[in-house]
């Protein structure tokens, strides 16, 4: 008998931009096996992402809505399920889940939503949270890639526990711990003596980067050695660039901009630090860890579930200056707790955030529907 294959949508908002959901969608997309899966992509805002699932043979639509509430955009993402036979449909974040429900409604579609923002579901405006909870008491399965966030399913939602299915998100683990710098250190003028803290993230107001610039504006006094690295997209016109260089430390901050060589640009740094105001699964800490890169995190939803306090990083109070000025101090003055850390965050990626162990949950998911 002809092995069919089971034909699943995933759902994303943008392909314009590659933030860590987007990331997630397209590990999975090209890892899942072959022969048991096919696969589609449906965005809602097009850009030059698109092209890469594209080079992967992976059929790629994007449909743009022209009002808040479109009939027809709803019908042309029906029509396309459709079309396409599609077994199951799987969205990323609120957005996409609403027009999945309204597509897949009255039909053999199975839905899986997966959320990766316990703040985000948090902040929905009360109107929205009821749809939320409406919508996901009909739907097959809903995805937590953080225990938090299953918590938040369970205890706030009340989603029946068989429903729940707790999948972390994962990274390339040989990827970021095989990774060679090449002399990234020599082309970007950073001297063989210099202790690099740095940061691989887009720069928008959520990451708190202003934080991170302005406690190394202090910290650069007392240490001129010392560089900091911001590799990431700037959505935020310039803002962090200017305030860098009216701390007067500018000429010790690299502002790299978007990068494609990540795992090499890891293996520079000394430390690792996330300021964040909120994350769902901060797939850079993890990639951090994984390169050995000892790792200083905001104590905030998402990053606290990773980073395991004087156990494989470092925990500042969220937004505290001072707090995150120590965490670095002390990092910067003690070879040997770098060391430790570095070692007790690859042990711990490896073990529990592999791309290979996230691909399998979410194969075994697929094939029980």
């Amino acid at each position: 008998m002809r092995n069919v294959k089971k034909k699943i949508a995933f759902v994303v908002w943008t392909l314009a931009d590659m933030g860590g959901s987007e990331r997630v969608v397209y590990d999975i997309v090209r890892n899942l096996g072959k022969n048991r899966y096919s696969s589609i992509v449906v965005g809602f805002e097009d850009g030059p992402f698109r092209a890469l699932y594209e080079n992967l043979g992976i059929k790629t639509y994007c449909i743009s809505k022209s009002k808040k509430i479109d009939a027809d955009f709803v019908k042309q993402f029906r029509g396309i399920l459709a079309d396409e036979q599609v077994k199951i449909v799987n969205p990323h974040h609120f957005s996409p889940l609403v027009y999945s429900f309204l597509a897949t409604r009255f039909t053999h579609i199975k839905l899986i939503y997966t959320e990766h923002s316990r703040w985000q579901l948090e902040q929905l405006p009360p109107v929205k949270k009821v749809a939320n909870r409406l919508m996901l008491g009909n739907v097959e399965g809903v995805v937590a890639i953080s225990e938090q966030i299953e918590d938040y399913y369970l205890k706030n939602l009340r989603i029946p526990k068989n429903r729940v299915h707790l999948i972390p998100n994962g990274i390339d683990v040989e990827a970021f711990r095989n990774a060679r710098s090449d002399g990234l250190r020599e082309k970007l003028g950073i001297g063989p003596n210099e202790t690099v803290i740095g940061v691989v993230a887009n720069i928008r107001p959520e990451k708190n980067l202003k934080l991170l610039v302005s406690a190394f504006s202090d910290l650069a006094k007392e240490h001129g050695n010392t560089v900091l690295v911001i590799a990431g997209q700037d959505f935020m016109n310039g803002e962090l660039h200017s305030f860098a260089s009216r701390s007067g430390i500018l000429d010790q901050v690299l502002f790299l901009g978007r990068r494609e060589d990540v795992p090499g640009l890891l293996r520079l740094f000394d430390i690792f630090c996330l300021p964040s105001k909120y994350e769902g699964m901060p797939l850079t800490v993890l990639e951090a860890m994984a390169a050995g890169v000892p790792v200083v995190g905001a104590d905030v939803l998402g990053i606290n579930e990773v980073v395991r306090h004087s156990e494989n990083g470092l925990l500042f109070r969220p937004d505290d200056r001072e707090s995150l000025i120590a965490c670095l101090l002390c990092l910067i003055r003690d070879d040997s707790l770098r060391r430790r850390f570095s070692l007790s965050g690859k042990a711990f990626v490896e073990k529990m955030y592999s791309l290979e162990r996230t691909i399998r949950q979410y194969e075994e998911l697929f094939s029980a529907l």
